[in-house]
């Protein structure tokens, strides 16, 4: 299983920022594409919501069975959502486990679940391309794309291409 870089559990008071030219040298070295990050982006606004949503509070979501239980639908409503729209992502685990291991950390476990907006925000830093970023919100950029990235396969069914 990979490691799952932690961003949401380590301090950034140390956290330097990465300024624009070394966000474009990175992207490049990266082959990081804007119109795949808004799509992931999109994936991971929509799976936020789902949880969010459809979560009844840990008197009814109670162990870690019923927990991976309700990811599992929400992931799986996603998965959907976007095969409709001819983009395929069923056949990425560690797409899977990262996102698992996120909402376990900062969701399910916590005694006080922040408010939508909390998340929202969280994550709408992670994928902004339009301003300097801290160090540690980068590097989580760059490890999530990758990690779409390796089941990025259109739809043959479909003409969509996302080059």
């Amino acid at each position: 299983m990979m490691e799952v870089f932690k961003y949401w559990l380590l301090s950034s008071v140390d956290d330097d920022e990465v300024y624009e030219l070394e966000i474009v040298r990175k992207f490049k070295s990266h082959n990081v594409i804007k119109e795949r990050v808004e799509l992931y982006k999109d994936f991971t606004i929509n799976l936020l919501h789902y949880i969010y949503e459809s979560y009844l509070g840990s008197e009814f979501i109670k162990t870690e069975h019923d927990q991976r239980g309700h990811f599992t639908w929400a992931y799986g409503k996603v998965l959907e959502e976007f095969e409709d729209e001819g983009i395929d992502f069923y056949n990425n685990d560690d797409l899977f486990e990262y996102f698992y291991v996120y909402f376990k950390d900062q969701f399910y476990d916590m005694k006080k679940i922040e408010d939508f907006k909390y998340y929202h925000k969280f994550w709408l830093d992670i994928f902004d391309l339009s301003k300097n970023k801290q160090r540690k919100k980068f590097e989580v950029l760059l490890q999530i794309y990758e990690i779409f990235d390796e089941s990025l396969i259109p739809n043959p069914t479909t003409s969509l291409m996302l080059i």
